[in-house]
Parts: C-alpha cells; sequence; structure tokens
C-alpha cells in the first residue's frame, strides 16, 4: 500500500493543499478559499469543517485512505500564541492526521526557499510576518498579529496607508500624491467631499478591497512620487529591523551563508525594485560581514510544507529540488 505526505498552506485569501508520495513524486495540488480562523465566521467550528472537507475530497480524488498518510506538515495563518496551536492541533488529531507537525503558514517559507531549511522568510503578502528557523531547529516568530507587532507590511497596512495619505493631502495639508488621482479614478470620485462616503459606499458593496490598493502604490512610485516612495521606504525598513532581531535571536553562525526568503504577493508582484533594494540595504548594513542571499519565492509556499514532511519522514533532506520541480510544473505560482 502507497504511503502519502500531506502539505497545507492556509491563508487569509488563499489555501493550498499538495500531496505527494513517500519518494517525493507528485499526487495532487489542490486549492481552497480562505482558512484562517480569524477571518472566518465562523472561527474554529468553520475552520475544521472546510478544513476536513479539503483533505479528504482530495483523497478521495484518488481513492487513499487517511491511514496511507504517514506525514504532513501544516503552515496555518492564525496560528500565533500557544493557545491557538494547541486548539488547530486538536482540530487536526479529529480530522484524523496523527503524525504532524503544525505551524504559522510563515514558516513554510524556509524549507520552500532554502535548500539548507534554515533561515528566514519574510512573508508581505495578505499580511506581514517574519519567521525563522536554524540550524538546531529553534523556530521563532515575529509579527503577524497586527496592531500589537505593530505590523507595517501587507495589503491591509499598504491599503489603509494609500487610503489615509489621500485623506491626509485632501484635509491636512498632507503632501500631494498621484495615489489621490488613481484612487479617485478607482472610486469615481469627482468631488473631496464625497472621498470618506465613496469609501463607505465601495467598501459596503464589495466593489472596493483597501487590501488591494498596494498596486496604486507601485504604479505612483514608478512616477516619482514621494509619498509613495515613502510607504515602501517605511515598510522596507520595519522588515529590515526585524530580520535583523531575527538573526540576533536565533543566533545564526555569522559565517554560514544565510537564506533571506521573501515571499508573498507584495513583495513577489511587487513593480518597482524600491521596496526590496531599500530593504536589503539596510538589513546589510547593519549586518556587515554575513553572506545573505535573498531570493524571491517563485514556487507555491506549500512546497516547504511537503519538503519538512518529506524530510522528517525519511530521516533525510533530499527532496528539495525534486518537490520545487514537481510543483513547478503542476501548480499555479503563488
Amino acid at each position: 500500500m502507497t504511503q502519502y505526505v500531506i502539505g497545507v498552506d492556509t491563508g487569509a485569501t488563499k489555501s493550498h493543499l499538495a500531496l505527494f508520495d513517500t519518494d517525493g513524486n507528485f499526487t495532487d495540488f489542490g486549492r481552497w478559499g480562505p482558512l484562517n480562523h480569524e477571518v472566518l465566521p465562523g472561527s474554529y467550528v468553520q475552520f475544521e469543517d472546510e478544513l476536513k472537507q479539503f483533505i479528504m475530497q482530495t483523497l478521495s480524488a484518488h481513492n487513499i485512505k487517511m491511514e496511507q498518510i504517514v506525514y504532513a506538515v501544516l503552515g496555518i495563518a492564525g496560528v500565533d500564541t500557544r493557545k491557538q496551536h494547541s486548539i488547530v492541533s486538536e482540530i487536526i488529531n479529529r480530522i484524523g492526521i496523527k503524525h504532524f507537525i503544525l505551524c504559522n503558514d510563515a514558516y513554510l517559507g524556509i524549507p520552500a526557499g532554502s535548500s539548507t531549511g534554515t533561515g528566514i522568510c519574510a512573508i508581505n503578502g495578505t499580511g506581514c510576518t517574519l519567521a525563522g528557523i536554524n540550524k538546531k531547529g529553534d523556530m521563532f516568530q515575529i509579527g503577524g498579529v497586527g496592531i500589537i507587532s505593530d505590523d507595517r507590511g501587507g495589503g491591509g497596512y499598504m491599503g489603509g496607508r494609500v487610503v489615509s495619505a489621500v485623506y491626509s493631502e485632501l484635509f491636512r495639508r498632507g503632501e500631494p500624491t498621484l495615489m489621490t488621482s488613481l484612487l479617485f479614478e478607482k472610486l469615481g470620485i469627482t468631488s473631496k467631499y464625497d472621498f470618506v462616503e465613496k469609501i463607505y459606499e465601495k467598501t459596503g458593496e464589495g466593489i472596493f478591497d483597501i487590501t488591494k490598493c498596494n498596486q496604486m502604490v507601485f504604479e505612483a512610485v514608478k512616477k516619482n512620487d514621494r509619498t509613495a516612495a515613502g510607504i515602501l521606504q517605511e515598510m522596507a525598513a520595519s522588515y529590515a529591523n526585524g530580520i535583523s532581531c531575527m538573526i540576533e535571536e536565533m543566533q545564526f553562525p555569522p559565517e554560514d551563508e544565510l537564506y533571506v526568503v521573501l515571499a508573498g504577493s507584495v513583495f513577489v508582484r511587487g513593480e518597482h525594485p524600491l521596496l526590496i533594494d531599500t530593504l536589503k540595504e539596510k538589513v546589510n548594513c547593519d549586518n556587515p560581514g554575513r553572506n545573505i542571499m535573498y531570493k524571491l519565492l517563485t514556487v507555491p509556499n506549500v512546497a516547504g510544507a511537503v519538503i519538512w514532511a518529506l524530510n522528517v519522514f525519511n530521516g533525510k533532506n533530499a527532496f528539495y529540488d525534486k518537490v520545487c520541480g514537481e510543483l513547478r510544473r503542476n501548480a499555479e505560482q503563488p
């Protein structure tokens, strides 16, 4: 009877599941909607129901029984505290997976982007999180809990900065920005006195999503907009400071090559180099002499879950190239 591993990556926007046999051969790649309990109306109850559906639907398509799943790694958005980890672990057990690693989804970017399975992953997508894993297997997370951790990244943060920058220009003598005309055009605004009204109206109708304004920032920066550039530079500085803190906390040996994996749509699809260039410049300046390798994640984050599961089950680190190659051929890009 063939044995399999499962990799799961859930987020606030979309979720992925990858099914491989224990020799690292691709079986399936599944897609689902948001599976972060913090954004689901039914919280943990809905999360459990949908995650079970997602897993069982994938297994049923190949006539695979739960007993054939010998290991799983699940990167779950919204698992940021010990209590959340405990609750979700119980859910996974009830679903029927007995041997697994559960972590925040940010950790998956490390084995997905670093062949050593160690390093730092910076997520800049829907949300903003830093995760680190060192040679000893120690794990550490910075950010991911919004205002508590002063998260300055992700679609929600960028969208809020766009809207507030426009409001400041209109009503607080803020610096003029091209983002004003871009936002007015998007919302069909002709008078500044309709600005707040239109934001509420279009948001309520589901026509406008503040978390998806990041392209306005990049478009304005390409036209030398100082306010937009300031948003990217502020974000880069926040990420860079977090990365430098992570290097200290995890005690990465200064003589070793250190991978910093940049993942999430804002990093990967950003149309202007200012954000990443500023981040690299500050991290390098704050960590002189270190050999830091920056890598944009070009495979789905769930690749890290599969690689991790295969390495643990087989007791060797030998699946990086195979899994990444299989998912590049068989799955959508992040």
